[in-house]
């Protein structure tokens, strides 16, 4: 009996390369991500020089930024390990 004591991902074989699905969404998710980090910017800066209305509005719209760059992340990689339906199924019969 033997057992296999690796730890690493499992390869699916039925999952095949990144689909266009997984680079929209890794895309955008990039792209809402750097909306967060400017956003953050805007923040501190204003939370510096004083104005802690704008800084707490800036800081909010980042927050909830953040929650969708994380959401289109994971949407991502949802896309990435689900099987590719160009891919021909193999019959179990």
């Amino acid at each position: 009996m033997s057992q296999s004591l690796e730890t690493g991902p499992v390869v699916k074989t039925e999952t095949g390369a990144p689909t266009e699905e997984y680079r929209k969404a890794s895309r955008a998710g990039r792209v809402v991500f750097a909306g967060v980090v400017v956003v953050a910017v805007i923040a501190g800066i204003a939370a510096l020089a004083g104005s802690y209305a704008v800084a707490l509005t800036c800081a909010g719209l980042a927050v909830a930024l953040f929650v969708v760059a994380l959401l289109l992340h994971f949407e991502g990689v949802r896309q990435r390990l689900r099987p590719d339906s160009r891919r021909p199924r193999k019959s179990t019969r």
